[in-house]
């Protein structure tokens, strides 16, 4: 003859420790990090803009100031022109009447416009 479970069964096993759960639940997490990440982005984007703002009113600032710096390069242009002018006299007095000659023989034979000439920045030709 054969055992058989006893009427209403077998009690069930404990097969799981009952530790009680430390910390949050993952889905608390996964909200809080999201949340964090969001405003995170949130933040940056923000500063984004601010820069995209200060950039334009740079931009801004300095079309308004164009004219002002124009003029302020041709007064400087016109006054370094009006000493090199001086200079050459200061020379030309101080020279004997062939070099005088040879000193004022036009370099450029083109007489249609006047250009000024560009100064730039860079190694003075006294430091070579």
């Amino acid at each position: 003859m054969q055992d058989l479970p006893p009427v209403g069964g077998y009690e069930p096993i404990q097969w799981k420790r009952n530790i009680p759960a430390r910390g949050f639940s993952g889905n608390v997490y996964f909200w809080g990090i999201t949340a964090f990440m969001a405003f995170g982005f949130y933040r940056y984007y923000k500063g984004v803009d601010e820069q995209r703002e200060l950039l334009r009113e740079k931009a801004y600032a300095r079309f308004n100031l164009e004219p002002l710096l124009l003029a302020e390069e041709d007064r400087n242009l016109a006054r370094r022109y009006y000493a090199e002018l001086a200079r050459q006299k200061l020379v030309r007095e101080s020279m004997s009447p062939e070099t005088r000659a040879k000193f004022d023989e036009e370099v450029y034979h083109d007489k249609s416009k006047f250009r000024f000439p560009r100064f730039t920045s860079g190694i003075d030709a006294k430091d070579i």
